[in-house]
């Protein structure tokens, strides 16, 4: 009697372990909308016929069917631009995505140009991106994918096609520059949000940065008065000398800088005046997390998780005039200081998802270099970065960064045949990623010694999964 209860409790045990898992493979389990994929094309538009049904594409998500849809009638619009085939109509309804834009008359209703769509009386701006669902909360999702599963409930909204609708003007709507933008010839709209006090007239998108190539800016907007961020008036005149950047991959940060003060704006939201003028230090973001800038007292950052501009700690750089050898290191001819981004993950435990902890920015002081000038030997084909020589000493300096797996910015290189092999590349055109990181792994190139003396550090929060 003994035995057989031994044996019960281990086979509950086992079924209450598997069951989780089971539970989130049949969750993760592909939905039969992908089979839409091979349905008919309303032209180039996002929605296809299956099946004698209609559905939309909604990245992210998949396929929706749009129930409310008439196949018979349903028509994209023929706008001839890729910002029109998020909506189509059909003899009952507009739609935007998988969902009803309300009010709107379908034989009326036509594409304006910018996202932007009306039927003479009604506009509304209807997103050509899909964005994350803010008001689906995680537990209804998850209470909604168990239904929809079971074939008891519709599949959850989780990302959608964002629209909004424009106030009722007596001129009509027409698009303005070349995306987002619509005006009724007096004020000024950016994805349906009034810009205030533009100018339609003199509007125009700043100058963006970056990497060296010049175009115009997708967040900043200046109409010979007023600087705008999106729909947002930011405190600040317009002059010709302004431009906007981002860093690197940076997701999701674009920068602008004043050139008659020194201020910087992330977004809308202002650095402290109090420490301008700010410098940006690199404005190459492989081996970095966070973008840096050299105030007059310090070096700061902007914290994406506390949305707050962080004084990261005494500028290093502020002792000496240094020169930059590659985007990451620098040198004032007695020291050289290098950036490297670092990340620092949790180890996944028994009831625990693990995750990202922290990612930083680090600045280095290169250690046990010899004595000499440095001088460059030559650059690695592909950009891949660049050989130089300090002394008897051979350094590698790299520009492909972490998500190449190359994970430091200098590089000692151990053998003659690693940089022959290096500088030949320019001359064989004959080089990959995976070359550099074989002669790390092999040895031939080798991390040198340093000592941290500065680190920008974005914590994030730990993510506990059911699972």
């Amino acid at each position: 009697m003994q035995k057989r209860a031994k044996w019960i409790v281990i086979a509950l045990v086992l079924v209450f372990s598997a069951l989780p898992l089971f539970l989130l493979f049949w969750l993760m389990d592909d939905d039969d909308f992908a089979a839409v994929d091979r349905g008919q094309s309303y032209g180039s538009s996002i929605y296809k016929n299956y099946q004698d049904g209609v559905y939309a594409a909604v990245p992210s998500n998949g396929y929706y069917r749009v129930a409310e849809a008439d196949p018979a009638s349903f028509e994209a619009f023929d706008t001839g631009a890729f910002d029109g085939r998020q909506a189509a109509r059909d003899r009952r309804n507009v739609y935007c995505g998988n969902r009803i834009l309300p009010d709107m008359q379908p034989a009326s209703a036509r594409y304006l140009g910018n996202s932007y769509f009306t039927d003479g009386a009604v506009t509304y701006y209807c997103s050509m991106h899909s964005v994350l669902n803010q008001e689906l909360g995680r537990l209804d999702e998850f209470w909604q994918k168990v239904l929809f599963r079971a074939d008891a409930g519709p599949k959850p909204q989780t990302y959608l096609y964002p629209f909004a609708a424009l106030p009722a003007s007596a001129q009509p709507y027409r698009a303005l520059l070349d995306r987002d933008l619509a005006t009724d010839g007096a004020r000024v709209f950016y994805r349906a949000q009034e810009m205030a006090q533009a100018d339609p007239v003199s509007l125009r998108r700043l100058p963006a940065g970056r990497d060296g190539d010049v175009r115009a800016s997708d967040d900043f907007f200046a109409d010979g008065r007023s600087v705008y961020f999106h729909e947002q008036l930011l405190p600040l005149s317009d002059d010709p000398g302004l431009y906007t950047f981002m860093v690197g991959d940076l997701y999701r940060q674009p920068y602008l800088y004043d050139p008659r003060d020194g201020m910087v704006y992330v977004g809308a939201q202002p650095f402290d005046a109090a420490h301008a003028p700010y410098r940006l230090l690199s404005e190459q973001g492989r081996h970095v997390y966070q973008a840096l800038f050299r105030g007059k007292d310090g070096m700061y950052f902007y914290n994406t998780q506390t949305r707050q501009v962080e004084r990261a700690g005494d500028d290093p750089y502020a002792s000496g005039t240094y020169t930059a050898l590659s985007p990451y290191v620098y040198t004032d001819g007695r020291q050289a200081l290098f950036l490297q981004a670092r990340e620092v993950w949790a180890r996944s435990s028994r009831g625990s998802g693990g995750g990202l902890v922290s990612r930083s920015t680090l600045v280095n002081r290169l250690e046990g270099a010899p004595d000499g000038e440095w001088q460059k030997r030559g650059a690695v084909y592909h950009n891949f970065g660049t050989v130089w020589q300090k002394g008897e000493a051979l350094y590698y300096l790299d520009e492909l960064g972490p998500s190449q797996l190359v994970f430091h910015p200098i590089y000692k290189i151990m053998d003659r045949a690693a940089a022959d092999f290096l500088l030949r590349s320019q001359e064989t055109r004959q080089i990959k990623a995976a070359d550099i990181r074989k002669l790390i792994r092999d040895g031939k190139l080798a991390v040198p010694q340093s000592e941290t003396v500065l680190e920008a550090k974005t914590r994030y929060r730990r993510v506990f999964s059911i699972f």
